[in-house]
This record gives C-alpha cells, sequence and structure tokens, in this order.
C-alpha cells in the first residue's frame, strides 16, 4: 500500500525556495509543530490541504512516485478519454466522499 511521502513537502517546499518556517508560517502552523507532524509523518487532510494551496500542488503530488493507486481508483471506471482533469475531477470526488465520512463520524 502506498502512502504519503512526507519528505517530498520538505523537497517540494526547497525547490520552490520556501524555507519549512515560512511554509509553517504560510499554514498557520507553529515551526516546532510542523516539524513534528513531519517527522511523525501524520497530518491532518486540512494541514495537507493549505501545504498544497501554498506549494502550489495536488495531494497526489505527495505520494510515492511508485505509487499503486488501483486500491483508490479500482472503484472509479476508467475516464474514456484518459484525460488528467477527468482524474483529478474523480481524486476531487474521493476527498469530497471521505470528508463526508469524517464528518458523518463527528456528528
Amino acid at each position: 500500500m502506498s502512502k504519503l511521502d512526507y519528505n517530498k513537502i520538505k523537497n517540494l517546499a526547497a525547490a520552490k525556495r520556501i524555507p519549512i518556517k515560512e511554509l509553517a508560517r504560510r499554514c498557520d502552523l507553529s515551526e516546532q509543530g510542523f516539524h513534528y507532524m513531519l517527522k511523525k509523518q501524520t497530518m491532518r487532510v486540512d494541514t495537507l490541504e493549505r501545504i498544497c494551496e501554498t506549494l502550489e500542488i495536488t495531494m497526489v503530488d505527495l505520494f510515492d512516485d511508485n505509487m499503486d493507486t488501483s486500491h483508490v481508483l479500482g472503484a472509479i471506471p476508467p475516464a474514456s478519454s484518459g484525460s488528467y482533469s477527468d482524474l483529478m475531477n474523480k481524486l476531487d470526488t474521493i476527498i469530497e466522499l471521505l470528508r463526508a465520512e469524517k464528518y458523518a463520524r463527528i456528528d
């Protein structure tokens, strides 16, 4: 099973010349808290969304390059055109479903 590659957050920030301290500030996090989350390799979805927005990337960009997405997208029929925007629309749908499930558990 593939998982989020937390090192990619640091690498992508460095590639965009954004120090970790600045990335943490832009995401409304303390530098210490941000480093702790990276070390423990655990972050909330809304935190990951802020990081992606700040770095101008998608969450897909944070996963292993050798990621097998069949277990994630297996329930969704493949797009006839196979275009990137079709895939992104499907991923947006999955994210919305996961959020709805998360909030349903809270109620």
